[in-house]
């Protein structure tokens, strides 16, 4: 029989796992899923829906939970745009594991770049959501000087598409590059 704490260490890994690699685990369910069940099980499911509830009131997620308030600001669905809300929360929860310490001093605001650029600034991304193709999206995603994470989130061919970061209003929390406004 496993202890609690296996479970725990377990489920921690999966969720880790899912929001690195949203499509190969599952999507928005399991990481649904998997968040339910660790504040379930750390005894936070009044604070876990609380954090839900803000989701919707700040515009985060709607009836097609976050997945559909990503479509609604993007004009597309992007999984590793919705895995960075999670990520987000689980982070603010003490459950994601970045994997790496870095701490960013600012957002490159509103220029064009390239992931490569965005490394050679940065560093390594402590958090890297989506596959390596470069053909698809990804986001990468830093914790600035207060320990809040900024994500970098690009179109396929690596282009910026934009920087996300803060609790408030979904939409205003993105800041788009020229290139991620003309998509």
């Amino acid at each position: 029989m496993r202890s609690f704490d296996d479970l725990r260490r377990y489920l921690l890994g999966q969720l880790n796992a899912a929001v690195r690699r949203p499509g190969m685990y599952g999507g928005e369910a399991v990481i649904l899923t998997l968040l339910d069940a660790l504040a379930f099980a750390d005894d936070r499911t009044d604070r876990w829906q609380t954090e839900l509830d803000a989701l919707v009131k700040r515009g985060a997620a709607n009836a097609a939970m976050v997945s559909g308030a990503v479509h609604e600001v993007l004009g597309h669905r992007s999984e590793d745009v919705m895995a960075s809300v999670y990520a987000d929360l689980a982070h603010r929860q003490g459950w994601l594991s970045l994997d790496a310490d870095s701490r960013i001093p600012g957002v490159l605001g509103e220029r064009d770049c390239l992931l490569d650029d965005v490394i050679a600034e940065y560093g390594e991304p402590p958090l890297w959501l989506g596959g390596t193709n470069p053909k698809y999206s990804k986001t990468l995603a830093y914790p600035d000087r207060s320990g809040s994470l900024v994500f970098f989130h690009f179109m396929p061919e690596l282009r910026l598409m934009a920087t996300r970061r803060g609790d408030g209003g979904f939409r205003d929390s993105f800041v788009f590059t020229p290139a991620g406004l003309s998509r």
